[in-house]
């Protein structure tokens, strides 16, 4: 009788222990590219994102670039070696994507994201990718457990007015929505079996004159129905005007806060003061 009460006791304890447990322990994998103009701006995101992840789960980091400099590297290096984290950087041949149109200050490393699940190894299932014009103000680790739910991406949607335009120059059905590509849920098992990355050049290829986007545009052309809306608090945007508090600020555009006045400068620079950067 007391063997059978301390079993089922020792049972009760077992589960009890594993109810606690964390259910994913897998380590976050963050994805970004970046050259030498957005280096800086990149140790200043990594920055804000380590500063405000409270869990203690583990955080592997992939820099895909194609000509950074060797002081732009070990600047980096340095910010993220104060939280024990030594990043991989991805060496990309810098003419896979030339004969792509880029846009003034949209460069070819945006079409870097595209690469991303061939560049990583098979057994990476799920990454985030995030662009270098973000603070990251929340703890990444409540954007990365989101469930992905069979979808091949997630994303926050673009302001209405471009998502208009876009989904009629695109040919996007009025039902479904157009996302910002800055930061991403991306997941790598659903790509790779669909091969979405060949659809994409593919559509790049022939459909040159209806892209202004670069990435952004034939990503969406693709996965229109295939990608999980976010909370817009995950991809804010200045002029999104919601009242919310955001969790991601992302500094779109032209303007950028660390080369022209912005509503959210004030975040950037917070951050900014933060990291030590040598110029040489």
């Amino acid at each position: 009788m007391i063997s059978v009460f301390l079993l089922v006791r020792s049972f009760i304890a077992y589960f009890e222990q594993n109810e606690r447990r964390p259910q994913n322990l897998d380590p976050i994998q963050l994805v970004t590219a970046t050259d030498d103009k957005y280096a800086k701006p990149l140790g200043v995101m990594l920055k804000s994102l380590l500063e405000n992840k409270k869990s203690d789960l583990k955080i592997n980091i992939y820099i895909i670039t194609s000509n950074l400099s060797t002081h732009n590297e070990f600047n980096i290096r340095g910010i993220l070696k104060d939280y024990d984290i030594d990043p991989t950087f991805i060496k990309i041949d810098k003419g896979k994507y030339s004969n792509y149109k880029e846009r003034d200050y949209i460069s070819k490393e945006t079409y870097y994201r595209l690469s991303i699940p061939e560049l990583l190894d098979t057994n990476i299932v799920k990454v985030l990718y995030l662009d270098c014009d973000i603070i990251v103000k929340e703890d990444i680790t409540l954007l990365w457990k989101e469930d992905l739910e069979g979808f091949f991406v997630a994303g926050v949607k673009e302001l209405p007015r471009i998502s208009r335009y876009k989904k009629k120059k695109l040919s996007i059905p009025k039902r479904f929505g157009y996302f910002n590509s800055g930061v991403l849920l991306i997941n790598l098992k659903k790509w790779r079996e669909q091969n979405i990355t060949n659809q994409i050049i593919d559509y790049m290829k022939n459909n040159s004159d209806k892209i202004s986007f670069p990435s952004q545009d034939p990503m969406n052309a693709i996965l229109y129905d295939k990608w999980k809306k976010l909370n817009p608090k995950w991809n804010y945007r200045h002029n999104l005007r919601l009242s919310i508090e955001p969790a991601i600020i992302h500094y779109t555009g032209k303007n950028k806060p660390w080369n022209a006045s912005h509503p959210f400068k004030d975040e950037y620079e917070k951050y900014n003061r933060m990291v030590t950067w040598k110029t040489t």
